[in-house]
């Protein structure tokens, strides 16, 4: 399934607090994200439980690790989200070429990667 950038804006609105949204960095990773696949957040491994898209929302962007963050594994197939609680970004010191900064501080980012708008 395609998932535009206005659905992915949509479910980040449906699925987060305006606090959250006004006061972070999101990004989208483009690369979906297979079932059983398995990626590091810091300390914690997690492990997908359906075929998803990761939203990574920075909750304090300009602070040092560790500190509050928020993952949303968006199910490319039926549009679910699973929020999961964290400390930790998906990457160490370089975001990979596949993420995208789609708000900061709630204000939409351009240029973006389109994948179906």
């Amino acid at each position: 399934m395609q998932i535009s950038k206005s659905q992915i804006l949509d479910i980040i609105h449906q699925n987060l607090s305006a606090e959250h949204i006004e006061g972070s960095f999101i990004y989208w990773d483009s690369k979906i994200r297979i079932r059983e696949e398995q990626i590091q957040i810091g300390p914690q491994t997690y492990q997908f439980e359906f075929d998803s898209i990761l939203i990574f929302v920075d909750l304090a962007p300009f602070f040092n690790w560790a500190h509050p963050c928020l993952y949303l594994f968006l199910n490319i197939d039926n549009l679910e989200v699973e929020t999961v609680d964290a400390s930790f970004p998906p990457y160490s010191n370089h975001i990979p070429e596949t993420y995208s900064i789609l708000l900061k501080y709630g204000i939409e980012q351009l240029p973006l990667k389109e994948s179906g708008d």
